[in-house]
């Protein structure tokens, strides 16, 4: 008898290997295709030493470098600084500007609602509520390019040179909706530093997505929202996280 579960599976599979005094990550994925994408895309930043080098792309297998380091703990001003710079290198790299109605993401955000509707973590009422509020905030356009996806504290070390370095490479995206790297360190750590991060990201010349932050961050809310609750990570799902944009302005 078979038992299928409802959970998604995991793609790749994560290794520590030693050679020596050296450690490296092998990281084996579902498919050739994966590994070469996550090789492109550290490759584009090899030379700012913000992700692990690649040591070896082949068939489904990728290693990369250990960054040796000391493991983020707090969100401090060193810490508000460093990842804003990081996170600018990032979408400073060729951002484009492109029509929303060319994109799928408003089409996403309401099937994401409708999906947390559906099962139970939002009323009716809230999904089609938080779907106008989306229409209605939703701009002409967009900037889209590279960014760091998983932005939360366990993903970054201080390198041993005193610099932000991210350990995680599947969380470098290419062609995101840019702002989700901040969206995520907003609703998971930044809490009360929100202003000043947004002010830091800004000040270093990141594409305006500030005008259009709302959008943004609804976006990452109902994807994450939908991602917890489709992977079992239930101490994640908070319908709470939406009050802010059920508020009347």
């Amino acid at each position: 008898m078979h038992h299928f579960s409802n959970r998604p599976p995991r793609s790749q599979r994560v290794y520590q290997v030693s050679i020596g005094a050296a450690r490296f990550k092998r990281i084996v994925f579902a498919d050739s295709h994966q590994a070469a994408a996550v090789a492109a895309r550290l490759q584009t930043f090899a030379s700012e030493r913000i992700y692990p080098g690649v040591v070896l792309e082949r068939e489904r297998e990728l290693w990369v470098e250990f960054i040796e380091g000391e493991r983020v703990q707090r969100a401090d001003d060193a810490l508000i600084d460093a990842l804003a710079g990081l996170l600018c290198v990032l979408m400073k790299r060729s951002p484009r500007r492109v029509a929303l109605r060319e994109t799928p993401w408003l089409a996403n955000l309401e099937l994401d609602l409708a999906f947390l509707s559906r099962v139970g973590v939002l009323t009716d009422a809230e999904a089609e509520r938080l779907a106008a509020i989306a229409r209605e905030r939703a701009p002409a356009e967009v900037w889209v390019g590279y960014d760091c996806t998983d932005a939360i504290l366990k993903n970054f070390v201080w390198s041993e040179g005193g610099a932000l370095r991210a350990v995680d490479v599947e969380s470098l995206g290419a062609d995101v909706l840019l702002g989700s790297g901040a969206a995520k360190a907003l609703v998971r750590w930044l809490g009360d530093r929100r202003g000043d991060f947004l002010a830091r990201l800004k000040e270093l010349g990141a594409p305006d997505f500030e005008s259009y932050f709302d959008f943004v961050e609804l976006s990452f809310r109902a994807f994450w929202q939908k991602s917890s609750f489709l992977e079992k990570k239930r101490r994640f799902i908070d319908p709470a996280i939406f009050a802010p944009f059920l508020k009347p302005r």
